[in-house]
């Protein structure tokens, strides 16, 4: 048999997957013709195939080597190289094959995938165009354009494009999921909850699908919907993380406890067995300990970002380069705290520039935190790639992340190292993980010193209480009790947190504390009068034999006039394993005592970190008994109320934790 002949017999059998009949006869081949360039080609593929990946490479870089006319050999070199983790040596193979093929659109449309992987947007718009200039029929070109011009903010001519992909494929489920992302990106919530129903019409059982579904649905607020569809996808697939993270996230949101103990236990269970995509956040509002925070934030950033190698530079010397990296720079908790933090900053050492994810809001606090920067980037729908290169164009020194593991945090961002120092602060409470931040700012009481190992990051503690407050927030005058359907005459216990942090311990506490104190009632924050959420609380606190009319429910509404509320509550009743955090502070500012349980994590302590730094620590308990039994005391005793509320009135004011001035001197401290 000719070599010729026994070559197409290795190949025929590699297309019938018969990979070791393949491989032994490309061997047959290499023994009587060492120099035969396909049979080093193909083995080696046999070799991908297999998942030999670095024996793959040297096979097919010996065929290259003898003949680098292949097109074919330069791009399966290319799939090795990303096997092995070496893109950049991956681009360049198909770089080289797209110089012999170059009308051949499957290699320019890997090309764009490949520059996608690495953030390069510019790089993969034009790669992706190459290809469709020769094919404008071929769908995955039109599907990675979409991804190259969504990178760079063109959410448009992204939605376009992937318009055009599906049109191309109409049956290909994954070019549906991207064009409903992009159709929710620009708020066109019908067309996309429309595109993913005739996706799953033809793939039922797709959890991709049901998960972006589920998505829409929690944008669209029905949330019940929205529960059910991530229930599906765990029938399905009963390890995916991230449908698990939300199904549990929207239960609490909806006060829906019925089955959240066994999620709570598989999500745990997730952890311990390195389950990917199981949000951190997530896992805050949970019963767990540090060190399982810990592991969860590691392999949450381990699945979410890559890793680099940052240059080295030297710092700027004198006056030092800050910048402020957030997506909260508009009406949220974050810039409510920090506002003054930005103003504050000393311009003779320091240069502070902020760099905003986030949308513009066009609200007065955007206007605010805008002009507080010395200059300001809104780098919203920019890829993690032309942030980080715009950060470090501007050669900043430290960094400072003010998001964390919360809702449209940059972890890529930070993942690619724009700065030599950079900093975790503020917006979460809790490690993130990784090489992300080299610092995560505390204090004593949050991270002490002697649990330093629970954390990625080195610690660096303020005094007094890590969270920086802005004094110059006004407090509106209430509306009336009346017209705020609070009974005269009882007391009024409060919890202005979000629904995500109460859950069924936290309400057996409050519940004793109503049967202890039969006049009073207990206030709760609910987005609207429909918010599903109170139909829960109220049956809740019917099945712990307390009125759930004593259930009051104010509604959200514009900063000044939410914090006005506290002039009318007695005591705001803190939860856990979350505690409040800017809303305990808000509450102290206005003038409402805080009572607080503290945990073992850092979301757990932040309260008690609060009542330090304001000079009231006999509000901290250290267990849920002494919790109640002081909720009850302080009921029965207007006049130590009344001492409370005079305190935070007076001394509690001129406090450390609402000295904006000193904080910031404090981090500036920390920074330098």
């Amino acid at each position: 048999m000719t070599v010729s002949a026994e070559f197409e017999r290795a190949f025929r059998l590699q297309q019938e997957g018969k990979l070791r009949e393949a491989f032994l006869r490309y061997d047959a081949i290499l023994k009587v013709d060492p120099q035969n360039a396909p049979a080093l080609h193909y083995s080696g593929v046999v070799l991908l195939q297999a998942g030999k990946h670095v024996a793959a490479i040297e096979r097919i870089r010996a065929s290259i080597g003898i003949d680098a006319a292949s097109p074919d050999a330069w791009s399966n070199l290319a799939l090795a190289l990303q096997a092995v983790a070496r893109p950049e040596a991956a681009i360049n193979a198909l770089k080289e094959a797209a110089k012999l093929a170059p009308n051949a659109p499957e290699i320019w449309t890997n090309l764009a995938a490949s520059e996608l992987a690495l953030d390069r947007g510019r790089d993969a718009e034009a790669s992706a165009r190459r290809a469709l200039a020769v094919d404008a029929t071929f769908a995955s070109a039109w599907h990675n354009l979409a991804f190259a011009l969504a990178a760079q903010g063109r959410v448009l001519e992204a939605l376009d494009a992937a318009s055009r992909a599906l049109g191309h494929a109409p049956s290909n489920v994954a070019f549906a999921g991207h064009k409903a992302q992009l159709e929710r990106a620009v708020g066109k919530t019908d067309a996309a909850q429309a595109t993913l129903t005739a996706a799953l019409a033809r793939a039922p059982t797709n959890p991709a699908l049901r998960f972006e579904l589920a998505g829409v649905l929690e944008q669209r607020n029905e949330l019940a919907a929205a529960a059910d569809a991530y229930a599906q996808i765990l029938r399905i697939e009963p390890d995916h993380g991230a449908a698990l993270s939300q199904l549990l996230s929207v239960r609490q949101r909806l006060a829906d406890w019925r089955d959240v103990p066994e999620l709570q236990s598989r999500f745990r269970a997730g952890v311990d067995a390195g389950m990917p995509l199981l949000s951190p956040f997530v896992l805050l509002s949970q019963p767990s300990t540090r060190a399982l925070q810990r592991r969860c934030a590691e392999a949450w950033t381990a699945a979410l970002t890559p890793r680099a190698t940052p240059a080295a530079r030297l710092l700027s010397g004198a006056k030092l380069r800050l910048g402020y990296l957030s997506a909260d720079f508009h009406t949220h908790a974050t810039a409510f705290l920090a506002a003054g933090l930005f103003e504050q900053h000393d311009r003779q050492r320091f240069d502070v520039i902020g760099y905003s994810t986030g949308p513009d809001d066009r609200s007065p606090m955007r206007v605010r935190v805008t002009r507080a920067f010395d200059r300001f980037v809104d780098a919203a729908g920019w890829d993690a790639a032309r942030v980080a290169d715009a950060i470090r164009r501007d050669a900043i020194d430290i960094l400072i992340d003010l998001k964390g593991h919360t809702e449209g945090s940059p972890p890529t961002i930070l993942a690619l190292r724009p700065a030599p120092i950079q900093v975790h602060y503020l917006g979460y409470p809790g490690t993130l993980g990784g090489t992300l931040a080299d610092y995560l700012i505390g204090d004593e009481v949050v991270t002490p010193p002697s649990e330093s190992a629970d954390y990625a990051e080195t610690l660096a503690l303020l005094p007094w209480s890590y969270q920086i407050n802005d004094r110059k927030r006004p407090i509106a005058e209430p509306p009336s009790r009346a017209a705020l359907q609070l009974p005269p005459n009882v007391v009024v216990f409060c919890c202005f947190n979000n629904a995500y942090k109460l859950n069924a311990e936290v309400f057996d506490a409050w519940a004793k504390i109503l049967a202890e104190v039969r006049d009073s009632v207990l206030w709760l924050l609910a987005r609207h009068e429909t918010d599903p959420a109170i139909a829960n609380l109220r049956a809740e606190a019917g099945n712990r034999g307390v009125d759930p009319d004593r259930l009051v429910f104010a509604w959200t509404r514009p900063n000044a006039e939410y914090l006005g509320l506290y002039r009318h509550a007695d005591l705001f009743l803190d939860t856990w394993p979350y505690n409040a955090h800017t809303t305990a502070s808000d509450a102290l500012w206005a003038g409402c005592p805080v009572l607080t349980c503290r945990g073992e994590t850092f979301a757990g302590r932040v309260a008690a970190s609060l009542l330090h730094a304001v000079g009231l620590p006999e509000l901290i308990t250290e267990d849920v008994d002494a919790y109640v039994d002081k909720a009850v005391g302080l009921a029965r005793h207007s006049a130590e109320r009344q001492r409370l509320r005079d305190h935070l009135a007076g001394p509690g004011r001129a406090s450390p934790l609402f000295d904006t001035a000193a904080t910031t001197a404090a981090l500036e401290a920390a920074y330098r």
